[in-house]
């Protein structure tokens, strides 16, 4: 795996994506990934295999800052826009689906940055290393005490648990007085929080050592993605090591910390899913194309209508970050941008389950490329 430095092969870092082309440092890291395509395609029978990243593939992603593209550059960070992070996860996501997932699963945490105090984001996103992951179900139970909260929960499907620095997760908060459940912290209620089916939810910081993981992930799919339990029983957690996803206590100066959480989702991990999608139409069609040309013209109708879908994807995104920079992206635009998102991800599973029966018995041995792909598709999608 090649070393990779920002600062030395990206000198137009600050570029900002202009007539829809990548800026410097997107450009940067799209490159990197292209350079190392061959070699991460041959990895993926490991990565079936042992279900995890080796060291020098987790070196290889922090030094492109793949799980901190929303981090403020003053962080160490990326700052990128979500239009530009959505094109690294897809191009990522065409090599190898658990790449691409870790990626947006860990670039994801930096949406919490103005969710923490100056100086605790500081400490959490600045260290080279750092990256978070977590659970938005609220799986835990927190009571108030002086200081803090005293939290315990069981968590599944902690993507990046296997090298995470923080993990964070939901948890009903006991005992709220009802005067304090419209608001967050800036209201000052002492138990304030997010209204989940009409109880208080608040979400908590831990620090590796203070949870208990289990290697229990064993899905379709996505078998490298660590995304083990994590748990915890009766413990302290401080009041700066609390927070309420979506609200903002400072402005770091990134517009992606403005979109609904459920929009950045849907983009974050419908780009994982148009990524598998278009790997698997260029292995498909690549080195062992079918030969037959009605069977090959059926593959590539069926291609074309996923890069349709792809399109549309790319368009929604682009306009949901058009209509928040002019102050008009409401709940209805962002619903009606998202369901746009979420058809757009699942054109790419129906036109490769559709392609299936014409690409013979390399679609269907677990050792396959195509075959990795699809399965990593369902279990995105």
């Amino acid at each position: 795996m090649r070393d990779f430095r920002m600062d030395d092969r990206d000198p137009s870092a600050g570029e900002r994506a202009e007539n829809g082309q990548p800026g410097g440092r997107t450009a940067a890291i799209l490159s990197a990934i292209a350079a190392e395509k061959e070699a991460l395609v041959r990895r993926g029978p490991e990565l079936e295999r042992t279900g995890l990243l080796p060291d020098e593939l987790v070196a290889w992603m922090r030094a492109l800052r793949l799980f901190k593209l929303f981090v403020p550059e003053a962080f160490g960070g990326a700052g990128l826009t979500l239009g530009e992070a959505v094109r690294i996860y897809e191009a990522l996501s065409a090599v190898d689906g658990s790449l691409g997932w870790l990626a947006q699963i860990g670039s994801g945490g930096g949406y919490f940055v103005p969710s923490f105090q100056p100086e605790i984001a500081r400490a959490f996103f600045s260290p080279p290393e750092a990256v978070i992951a977590g659970t938005g179900h609220p799986a835990g139970r927190a009571r108030r005490v002086p200081g803090g909260y005293v939290v315990s929960g069981r968590w599944r499907y902690a993507s990046g648990a296997q090298y995470a620095t923080l993990f964070t997760a939901n948890a009903v908060v006991e005992g709220s007085a009802p005067s304090e459940e419209g608001g967050g912290p800036a209201s000052g209620g002492a138990a304030a929080g997010a209204k989940v089916s009409g109880k208080v939810v608040r979400a908590f910081a831990f620090f590796p050592e203070e949870v208990e993981l289990e290697r229990d992930w064993s899905a379709l799919s996505m078998v490298a993605t660590s995304g083990w339990t994590f748990s915890v029983r009766e413990r302290f957690v401080p009041e700066e090591r609390s927070f309420v996803v979506g609200e903002a206590l400072w402005d770091p100066g990134l517009l992606v910390y403005r979109l609904p959480f459920s929009l950045f989702a849907e983009a974050s991990i419908g780009a994982v899913c148009i990524g598998l999608g278009r790997g698997f139409f260029e292995a498909a069609l690549g080195e062992d194309a079918p030969t037959e040309a009605e069977v090959r013209e059926v593959v590539e109708r069926l291609r074309a209508e996923a890069d349709d879908g792809r399109l549309l994807f790319f368009a929604a995104v682009a306009e949901a970050e058009r209509r928040l920079s002019a102050g008009t992206l409401d709940e209805a635009a962002a619903r009606r941008l998202g369901g746009a998102m979420r058809r757009a991800a699942h054109a790419q599973r129906s036109a490769v389950v559709r392609a299936l029966p014409f690409l013979g018995m390399r679609a269907i041995r677990p050792e396959g490329q195509l075959n990795r792909r699809f399965r990593d598709l369902v279990t995105a999608c």
